[in-house]
């Protein structure tokens, strides 16, 4: 991150204060949980929680003559996987989707101390899963979750007072103007803004318009790849409605992982995503992250992130994705329950 960016995010993370800028009175998140602006930020997870669940239904088992036989679940149709995909990932400035490179480190204003640190053990466990590493306690948060009763007023006072932490003027940082507009004026539960970089592809990091040495070429594997810098979510407990306090931190934990496009409803596919569609319309509400959303970052974080151009990064995803969700649970990662 440039000193500018540094400078900025640190003016944001104390705008950002309860005492300043933050909700105007204690509030009370869904089903009882208490929301209070008067909390200090808290940071660093324990990571004790359970994981995320496994992508698929357990299979069936058939006994004859003393011979048990494992089913293996079906895959679903490539064309279900590819149409979940496209729907939900925003790609970057670069036309690739990004992603964390080895560090994450959440911090959380506005909310008790008890349930900051729940919402902070859950993103650290699910990043642990994708392979990431977490900050200790007391990192400098480079995702920043603020809790407030106005987060379109929050929105549009932390962009104007600090337009360089939001890549306001700044192209190849973030989705653009029209998209940074629509974060701040979409009125919207949860709101979230990723500001990228571009990295080399072996990891070494550059600021813009130095010299660097390119190890390789290709037509086909990229020299860079592009991941998230910090990112800041926005939770509006006024819009939150009656909502499960676990569903909603991992529906900030998707979010926050994987640049998720906002208006993307994948409505024929459980996912945490439908989370607030489900509740608009009385159905059934997703009460954590499904196998469909872990087996999504699960594979974002596996395939290869050095590519020229991003459908060839999705289509690298969609196969993954079918791969985990068609095999049997013996053969996958060991995820517990919540």
């Amino acid at each position: 991150m440039s000193r500018r960016v540094a400078a900025a995010m640190a003016g944001l993370m104390l705008l950002a204060q309860p005492a300043g800028a933050a909700p105007r009175g204690p509030s009370t998140t869904p089903e009882g949980n208490p929301v209070d602006p008067s909390m200090p930020t808290a940071t660093a997870p324990a990571a004790r929680g359970a994981a995320p669940p496994a992508p698929s239904s357990p299979p069936k088992e058939t006994t004859v003559e003393g011979l048990t036989i494992t089913a293996r679940p079906v895959a679903p149709p490539i064309d279900t996987v590819s149409a979940f995909v496209s729907d939900v990932s925003a790609e970057g400035p670069n036309g690739r989707l990004a992603r964390w490179d080895r560090k994450v480190c959440p911090g959380v204003i506005g909310v008790k101390q008890p349930y900051a640190q729940r919402l902070i053990d859950r993103i650290a466990l699910v990043a642990v899963t994708v392979g990431l590493q977490v900050g200790e306690p007391g990192c400098k948060a480079n995702m920043v979750i603020v809790a407030t009763d106005d987060s379109q007023a929050m929105a549009k006072m932390v962009v104007d007072r600090n337009p360089t932490a939001f890549g306001r003027w700044e192209t190849g940082v973030s989705r653009g103007r029209a998209a940074l507009k629509d974060f701040v004026e979409t009125p919207r539960a949860v709101r979230w803004w990723h500001i990228t970089r571009t990295i080399l592809a072996d990891g070494e990091a550059y600021d813009r318009g130095s010299l660097v040495t390119v190890r390789s070429l290709g037509r086909i594997r990229a020299t860079s790849r592009d991941t998230f810098d910090h990112v800041v979510i926005m939770v509006d407990v006024t819009r939150v409605g009656v909502i499960r306090f676990e569903a909603l931190a991992d529906y900030v934990t998707m979010v926050g992982l994987a640049q998720i496009d906002p208006d993307a409803d994948p409505a024929g596919v459980s996912s945490i995503l439908n989370l607030f569609a489900a509740r608009d319309r009385g159905g059934v509400q997703p009460t954590g992250l499904t196998g469909w959303d872990v087996a999504y970052l699960q594979s974002l974080y596996s395939v290869n992130p050095n590519v020229i151009r991003g459908s060839r990064q999705e289509r690298d995803i969609v196969r993954a994705m079918s791969d985990r969700l068609g095999v049997a649970p013996a053969d996958r990662e060991p995820a517990g329950e919540e």
